[in-house]
C-alpha cells in the first residue's frame, strides 16, 4: 500500500536530489553549452567564499532568533488565553489572523512600516521621543536583520500560538485538579505540569519553523533581496542568486546540497529528542 506513495516520493523528491548531487560536481553553467567533471571543487571553492559563510552565519541568526521569539511568545499568549471565555475568545481568533496573510503581503506591508522616511515605524518612535532622527531600517546593515526578523516572527506567531493551545486541552484534567488540591502556585502549575506537556509540540514546532526559515525565500527577497552588502543574504538568498542570476548552477548545487545536510542533521537530532521524550 506505501508503494504508490514511495514512488512519487522517489520520482519528485529523490530523483531530483540526486540530480543537484550530480551537478554540484560539475562546472554547470546556463552561459557554457559545455558541463565538464569538476570533482570537489565546488566544495572547496565555497570553503574560501566569505559570502557563503557570512549567508550561513545570517541563516543561523534568522532562523534561531526567529524560532525562539516565536515559540516564546506563542506559549506566553498559549497561557495567557488558555482559559478565554465569551468575547475574549475572539482575542485569540484575531492573533490567528496573520498566519492567512500571505508572505509576499506580510514583506509588502513591513517594507512601508519600515522605509525611510515616511513609515510608521519611524514615525512612531520619534513622536514616543526614543529617537532623534529617522533610522534606516532597510539599508542600515545592522539593522536591516532585525527588520525581517520582526516581520518573520509575525507571521509564524500564530503557528506557535495555535500548537500550544492544542497541547494545552491535550493536559489531563485528573493532573491539573490533582495540583489544585495540594494547592500548587500558577508558576508552579506552569512550570511543574503543564511545560512537561508541552515539550513534545515544541519540538515538533520548531522543528518545522526551522525547515521553514531554513527555506523562506519570498519575505526576505521581497523586502531587502539580500542586502544591504549580504546583510540578510541566506542560504537560500544565495543560491538562488547564483544559479538565476550568475547562473552558476555548479556551484549553486553544491551549497544546495551542504544545506540539505545540514537540515538533515538538524532533524535528525530532532527525531531522537522526541524519541527520548517517549521513553
Amino acid at each position: 500500500m506505501a508503494l504508490p506513495a514511495l514512488l512519487i516520493l522517489a520520482l519528485v523528491i529523490g530523483y531530483p536530489m540526486v540530480a543537484a548531487v550530480i551537478v554540484s560536481l560539475s562546472h554547470y553553467s546556463l552561459l557554457s553549452p559545455v558541463h565538464t567533471f569538476a570533482g570537489g571543487a565546488n566544495y572547496s571553492q565555497l570553503v574560501h567564499d566569505p559570502v557563503f559563510w557570512q549567508s550561513l552565519k545570517n541563516t543561523a541568526v534568522y532562523t534561531g532568533v526567529s524560532v525562539v521569539a516565536g515559540l516564546v511568545l506563542g506559549l506566553l499568549l498559549a497561557l495567557a488565553l488558555e482559559r478565554a471565555a465569551g468575547p475574549w475568545r475572539a482575542i485569540r481568533a484575531l492573533l490567528l489572523t496573520p498566519w492567512a496573510v500571505p508572505v509576499i503581503v506580510v514583506a509588502f506591508l513591513f517594507q512601508f512600516m519600515f522605509t525611510t522616511p515616511g513609515g510608521i515605524i519611524n514615525a512612531a518612535l520619534l513622536k514616543a521621543g526614543l529617537i532623534h532622527s529617522a533610522l534606516p531600517w532597510l539599508t542600515s546593515p545592522a539593522l536591516a536583520m532585525v527588520t525581517v526578523i520582526i516581520a518573520n516572527v509575525w507571521t509564524q506567531l500564530p503557528f506557535f500560538l495555535l500548537v500550544f493551545t492544542a497541547a494545552l486541552g491535550g493536559v489531563p484534567d485528573e493532573v491539573i485538579e490533582a495540583a489544585r488540591v495540594d494547592r500548587a502556585g500558577t508558576w508552579s502549575m506552569v512550570f511543574g505540569i503543564k511545560l512537561p506537556y508541552l515539550r513534545s509540540a515544541a519540538v515538533v514546532g520548531a522543528l518545522l519553523m526551522i525547515i521553514q526559515n531554513f527555506n523562506n525565500f519570498p519575505l526576505i527577497w521581497a523586502m531587502t533581496q539580500g542586502g544591504p552588502a549580504y546583510a540578510t543574504s541566506t542560504l537560500v538568498i544565495y543560491v538562488y542568486q547564483l544559479a538565476f542570476t550568475s547562473f552558476k548552477l555548479g556551484y549553486a548545487s553544491a551549497i544546495g546540497v551542504v544545506w540539505l545536510v545540514l537540515l538533515l542533521v538538524i532533524a535528525s537530532l530532532f527525531i531522537r529528542v522526541m524519541r527520548s521524550d517517549r521513553a
